[in-house]
């Protein structure tokens, strides 16, 4: 058999690492999209985007954002929002509350590559936090009335473009959406509900002469010359408006192209937690990691006396607090379907805690022929908010929509708790 070795495969070593090269290079230019490089979707967008400013609205998400005032019209503002096709719908609304999603207006865009491949975009009112409560074809956004620059979605590349104007001076609250993967909107048009969601702003110079209107498209004249400052913070809540200089154009962090003249600045703080991510990672690491960990130290270190009781303290103390926290962070976030029962658990949860805090400040001592009964309170009120705690954890990630992935981690997590915890009772048993 004839050895194959280091020199036979060094002739061959630079022709694969320039294929590969080659590939990567393909791949990433398919599949991203930079404010560094113009758009070239040529006659795909129904109206020119040229000169428009551009920053990354959504980093987790790869949401690219470009917007600016139409070349054409003083009074009519161009966005192209830029995401990667994931098999589900793209959304961009403007919010008269800042980061609220609910009594905001949406457009929605997706291309369903099962059928014909055909792209749609539609407005929505988003009245609610169910499918039903957001009608499509309804809002308050002064969409461009002209036919050839109705809202449209493109595919290009593994990324989605979806592309609208407004007549008028757009809101500055913006939020994103994004759908699940593999569900499109049925044939009455109503969306799924998102997989996630964030907000940002957008400060815009110019057009101060314009009326706001109640979702995103305006009203009066816009005296001054366009153009528009573009910020864009990742946050979930926020304050904008901001106020301009009147130019045509200008320079920021990002830009779409070098020949813009847009004073546009864009930025972004990265694609932090959200409320609802927020939330669920306090009520996992208090309920679902912190408080079981007390409970253990309790039950297995009686013999280090009395270590295990200022350890079992201090640790249910610590657990006790940032449960808090998250329970009261849950309940201000948005209502969602199915999250009534979700809350509700929460609350039982948070009682029990605060019977057990109040337990400790009323336990009698240990001659006392009330102890025994104090003991069995403490002991199965404290067991029953550590189940139903975990529980709600796991029930609460598929609220949330966050797949299977994390379900299965927190799930093989419990199981790899209950089998050390089934040990120790073991061990405890024969000492």
């Amino acid at each position: 058999m004839t050895r194959i070795t280091m020199k036979h495969w060094h002739p061959l070593l630079l022709p694969l690492l320039l294929l590969c090269f080659v590939i990567s290079s393909s791949s990433q230019s398919t599949s991203s999209d930079s404010c560094t490089t113009a758009l070239s979707l040529g006659d795909l967008i129904p109206f020119n985007t040229t000169g428009l400013s551009c920053f990354q609205a959504w980093t987790s998400q790869d949401f690219i954002l470009r917007f600016g005032k139409d070349s054409s019209s003083k009074n009519v503002w161009s966005f192209v929002l830029s995401a990667p096709d994931s098999g589900g719908y793209i959304a961009v609304g403007f919010a008269p509350t800042a980061g609220r999603m609910v009594g905001s207006s949406a457009v929605a865009g997706w291309v369903d590559t099962s059928s014909s491949g055909a792209g749609t975009a539609r407005q929505y009112y988003l009245g609610g936090t169910s499918s039903s409560s957001c009608p499509p074809d309804k809002g308050n956004l002064a969409l461009s009335s002209a036919t050839a620059s109705s809202p449209a979605i493109v595919s290009k590349g593994s990324r989605l473009y979806l592309a609208f104007q407004l007549t008028g001076q757009p809101i500055t609250d913006v939020i994103y959406a994004v759908g699940p993967s593999g569900s499109l909107p049925s044939s009455n048009g109503f969306l799924p509900r998102h997989l996630d969601m964030t907000s940002g702003t957008i400060t815009l110079s110019g057009g101060g002469g314009g009326s706001t209107s109640t979702g995103g498209g305006g009203g009066g004249d816009d005296d001054d010359n366009g153009g528009g400052e573009g910020k864009g913070n990742n946050k979930h809540k926020h304050s904008g408006g901001g106020d301009g200089d009147g130019d045509e154009g200008g320079k920021g962090d990002r830009r779409n192209s070098p020949s813009s003249s847009s004073s546009s600045t864009a930025s972004s703080n990265g694609g932090g937690l959200n409320a609802k991510r927020r939330h669920g990672v306090l009520a996992a690491i208090s309920w679902g990691i912190t408080i079981p960990i007390g409970v253990a130290a309790a039950r297995f270190m009686k013999s280090h006396d009395p270590l295990w009781f200022y350890l079992h303290a201090t640790i249910q103390g610590l657990g006790f607090v940032v449960g808090a926290v998250a329970i009261v962070a849950g309940f201000r976030l948005d209502d969602d379907d199915g999250a009534d029962a979700h809350k509700g658990i929460g609350i039982a949860v948070l009682v029990g805690g605060c019977l057990q805090v109040m337990a400790v400040l009323a336990r009698p001592v240990k001659e006392a022929k009330a102890r025994r009964y104090w003991n069995w309170y403490h002991h199965y009120v404290g067991r029953a908010a550590v189940v139903l705690g975990a529980g709600n954890v796991l029930y609460g990630l598929s609220l949330a929509k966050e797949g299977e992935g994390w379900s299965y981690v927190y799930g093989i997590f419990v199981g790899v708790c209950a089998v050390v915890y089934l040990v120790l009772e073991e061990w405890r048993r024969r000492h």
